[in-house]
């Protein structure tokens, strides 16, 4: 099975904002981390002018990529005033690490 990860960068600072829409979406597993940065928006009160974003990582089929990636660009434009990038990269390989 070939896999990819699909990875989005949002303006959103609020994770119970979007998590219930992530569940609904039966995704078997999410990372959200706190991503500072800028792109179209900057932030002229910071130093760098970076802003506070959410960043999700999750790891597919590459069969389901493009519809979650779909999925999360659409949450995005529903949640906030826009701004932000969705990407799909390939994977070489994948290896889940658990005791057995």
């Amino acid at each position: 099975m070939n896999y990819s990860k699909v990875v989005a960068i949002i303006n959103i600072t609020d994770y119970s904002l979007i998590s219930e829409q992530l569940k609904s979406m039966h995704i078997p597993g999410v990372t959200v981390s706190k991503a500072h940065g800028f792109g179209d928006y900057v932030n002229e009160y910071d130093e760098f002018g970076f802003s506070e974003n959410m960043k999700i990582e999750i790891y597919t089929s590459q069969d389901q990529a493009e519809t979650i990636a779909t999925m999360l660009a659409e949450l995005a434009n529903e949640l906030t005033d826009g701004g932000g990038v969705v990407a799909i990269e390939p994977l070489s390989k994948l290896l889940n690490v658990k005791k057995l």
